[in-house]
Order: C-alpha cells, then structure tokens, then sequence
C-alpha cells in the first residue's frame, strides 16, 4: 500500500482532533470552574492525536522513499494542525501573560528584568502604608518607573486581566534577551494579543522546519522524516495553544545542527548564542562544538587554538551583544533566574530519585544555598556531576567510530540535551521539544513514546481539582517507567544510536 494512502487519512483524523481541542479548550476559563474542566476529556484527544502520530512516524520510518510531492503535503497538513489549534484557549497554562506584560514593560524602555509583577501591583499600597519604606527600596528612576507601569496595568481591561493572571508573581522574570525582544516585537505589533505571539511562534517553527528538512538533506537522509518534528502533537500543543517561547531557542538550535553538519562551525556558534539567548541550557553544547572545530582538517584557519577561541569570542560577543540593554541593573537581571533554579521542581524522575534517596540520610529542615533544603541541594551536585562526567568522556575518552554515518558528529549533542532534559529538577512537557528535532535524525521509538507519555504531567491537574491528590506522586512514574525500560530495550538492541528504522 503507498505511503500517501495511509498517512493522508492519518492527517485528516489529527485536523478533526485538533479541532476537537479547540472546541474544549472554552471550558478552560481562567481562575473558574476547576473541577468541571474536561482534563480527562483532553487527555483522551492529545493520546489518540498521539496514536495518529506514532503511526504516521512507523510509516515514515519503514515505508517511505524521499518523496517531493509527499513532502509538501505533509507540510501542508502539518500547517492545518497548526490551523486548527491557534484560536484556541490555553489549556491548563497560563506562561504566555508574564510574555505578554515582559514585552509591554520592554516596549515602553523599562528593564523587564527589573520589577517583579507583584512590585507594581503592590505600588500603591506601599506608599500608602509606608512611604519611608517605599523610598529607601527605590530611587527617583526606579519610583518613576514603577509608577509608569502601574498606570500602564490599568491602560485597558485586557493589560489589567492578564497582569494579574502572571504566576509566580513576586519573582522577576527570567526570560533571555531573545525571547523578550520577541515579546516587545508582538505587543508592537498588537498590544495583549496572544494569537500574535503565536504567529510569530509559528515564524520561528517555520525556521526549525527548514533547517530540519536541510540537515537530513545535507546527510543523505530521507526528508521526510522532518514530520518527526512538524507533526508532533507535543510540539504543536506547547507551542501553538500553551504559547511556550521554547521554539524561538528551537529553531535557532535547528540552524546550529545544520551548520555543524556543514562543518560551518563559526555559523554552528553564531546559531548556538541565538539559542541560549532564547532560551539559556543550550549553552551546555559549546564544548562538543568546540571540539569537532578543534578536529576539524579542513578550516581555513590552520591553528586549531586561534579558530577555538575566536568562536568563543563569536559565542561571548553575541549573547553580551544581546544582553547589553539590560546590563545598567548588573546582577540583577538574572535574580528571577537564581530563584527558578534554587526553587523550583516539578514533574521530574532522576531527580527525585536522588532527593528522596538524600532524604535518608540528610534532613530537609528549611532552605540551604541554591536550593530549598539540603537533599535537593545534594541531588543538583549529583546531576551536575552526572552531566559533567558525560560531558567529559564526550569530549576526551570516547573512542570514535571507525566509518562513522555522517550523523554521527550530532550524536554527542543529542546525547546531552536528553541528558540535559532527563536529570533536571523541571521536566515540563515543553522542555521535552528541544529533542525532538534530533530525533528526526536518530530514530529512537523510545524518544517518541515520550513525548506521549509526557502528556500525563496534565492528569496532576485533575487530581489536584478532585482532591485526590494522593495519585499525584505515582504520575511521574507512569510517565518515565515505561520511557526507561523501552530506552534500555532499545540501546541494548541496537548497541548505540544507530537504530535502523
């Protein structure tokens, strides 16, 4: 049977299920009705959209030549996904209204990274109770400033709605200088609008799109397996309906694995400062480029030294470039950042292992640097440890393949941002994106499975809504079990990465 017969109708099925989800995503209001939200009803949509997917991933993998034609229409389905999404609700994510007022802030030259959500909402308040208080926190600027936004709260029902629906109000944000620049851009466009953060999301999809089909096209591979990426249901839902700016560090990510299979390396760099400026873990690659630029015969420039640290001044200078309009409040920039890290923790597997198994020999009696007690402490060491461990046997004592595929100089950067995403403290279902274009390049059913299963992090909200929160604890390990014992089946299988599809 061609491959066009299945995978048409395997489309069509994820548009009316994509469709579907819109049409719920009116019973997600936000701060009502929490128990009477259909999450059950959703789960059941985004499994079987994921059921559509892993079949038309199998067929990809096993049944298809490179195919034009059959290229540009899945790209146009992949679109109509996208379509049929966009108008949509939020479901279960409320991110995109701290985007939202970042851009505003920037757009009216006022240092997002300055003010936390909750200091302008407080304004008032402060120099009514006590305005000595009020002055010594504040200088003339900073008060001027404050005021500005909080006149700029009130400028519309839409500006006052959104600014207080931000999470984590009293921290300041965290977003990189990229992805606040995207922001500016959209509230320049049309103020408070999320279906324009979504578009220009949809611009940087695009770009993830290109740099995909190119890069399998660059290692003699079947372009059709780009749908890897452009119909994955997890992509789709965290981007286009839960409008998460991961895909702006995506697509800049994309563009490095192409440069770096072209063995552009000083691009390759230039690619990977776009993306930690989208978004920061990506920085952890710099090393494993570095040294296939150190490798590499073929450079103009013969001492390997001097093209290794003029890429690193490349690197440095452009996330420096980015961060320049922000530098007048120092350190400052990154407090939202330092709070994320020593606080927060949430749907991840590896790590709570190592907390609990801390938790037996050292006790969790209140905050320690860095983190909120000393268990969590020891398990970042731990995970820092494990990272820099991999890191180094990438670098210096992993013996190379003898006739290695081409794909095999990506092979190391995808080992580490899978490492990167399984040992961390927060493993959110979007975080999971930044995999997947790899895994249009490594065929791994067990990256695949993934990113279905991790569709169960929305079920700790149902059970939350019931009061049957003691089902909570038991969610991550239907999520990763599986993951594991698939991934270990699979690696033993194969011997590696090269798993022939």
């Amino acid at each position: 049977m061609r491959p066009r017969i299945l995978l048409i109708p395997l489309g069509i099925l994820s548009i009316v299920l994509y469709l579907a989800m819109w049409q719920i995503s009116y019973q997600f209001n936000w701060g009502e009705g929490y128990r009477d939200r259909p999450i059950l009803t959703y789960l059941a949509i985004y499994f079987s959209l994921f059921a559509s997917y892993a079949g038309a991933v199998w067929i990809i993998w096993k049944r298809t030549v490179d195919d034009h034609r059959l290229l540009w229409t899945l790209i146009v389905l992949g679109l109509l996904f996208r379509a049929a999404i966009m108008p949509a609700q939020q479901i279960q994510e409320d991110d995109v209204y701290r985007y939202l007022w970042d851009g505003k802030v920037f757009a009216h030259n006022i240092n997002p990274y300055k003010f936390a959500p909750e200091e302008v909402t407080r304004l008032k308040e402060l120099l009514i109770q006590d305005p000595e208080a009020f002055e010594q926190m504040y200088d003339t600027q900073s008060a001027a400033e404050l005021s500005q936004l909080y006149d700029l709260k009130w400028e519309s029902p839409e500006t006052l709605v959104y600014q207080e629906r931000i999470n984590h109000p009293s921290v300041a944000t965290i977003y990189p200088p990229l992805a606040q620049m995207m922001f500016r851009l959209a509230h320049q466009i049309q103020p408070d609008s999320i279906l324009t953060l979504r578009l220009l999301f949809l611009a940087f999809d695009g770009v993830a799109l290109m740099f995909i089909v190119l890069t399998l096209q660059a290692l003699g591979m079947n372009r059709l397996w780009a749908m890897v990426y452009f119909w994955c249901p997890l992509v789709i839902k965290e981007t286009f309906n839960s409008t998460h700016l991961d895909i702006i560090g995506i697509a800049m990510l994309c563009g490095t694995l192409f440069c770096v299979v072209q063995r552009r390396f000083f691009s390759a760099n230039a690619f990977l400062a776009l993306s930690v400026v989208g978004k920061l873990y990506p920085a952890i690659l710099l090393p494993l480029i570095l040294k296939q630029q150190y490798q590499a015969a073929d450079s103009k420039i013969q001492n390997r030294w001097v093209r290794c640290g003029l890429s690193i001044l490349l690197f440095g200078g452009l996330v420096a470039f980015f961060y320049m309009p922000f530098l007048e409040i120092g350190s400052q920039n990154f407090s939202g950042l330092k709070a994320y890290a020593t606080r927060w923790q949430q749907n991840d597997s590896i790590f709570a292992i190592l907390v609990w198994f801390f938790g037996l020999f050292a006790e969790s009696n209140g905050p320690v640097p860095f983190s909120y007690d000393l268990p969590s402490l020891l398990a970042k060491i731990t995970v820092a440890g494990i990272l820099g461990v991999v890191m180094l046997y990438l670098l210096f004592w992993r013996k190379e393949i003898e006739n290695p595929e081409p794909k095999a100089v990506l092979e190391p950067l995808f080992i580490i941002m899978a490492l990167v995403f399984l040992v961390s403290p927060v493993q959110n279902p979007w975080y999971l994106c930044w995999v997947v274009p790899f895994l249009c390049i490594f065929p791994w059913r067990a990256g695949i499975l993934l990113t279905g299963l991790v569709g169960l992090y929305y079920l700790d909200f149902y059970f939350d809504y019931q009061d049957i929160n003691h089902y909570a604890p038991w969610i991550p390990w239907f999520e990763y079990i599986p993951f594991y014992l698939f991934l270990a089946w699979e690696w033993f299988k194969n011997k590696g990465l090269y798993t022939k599809a």
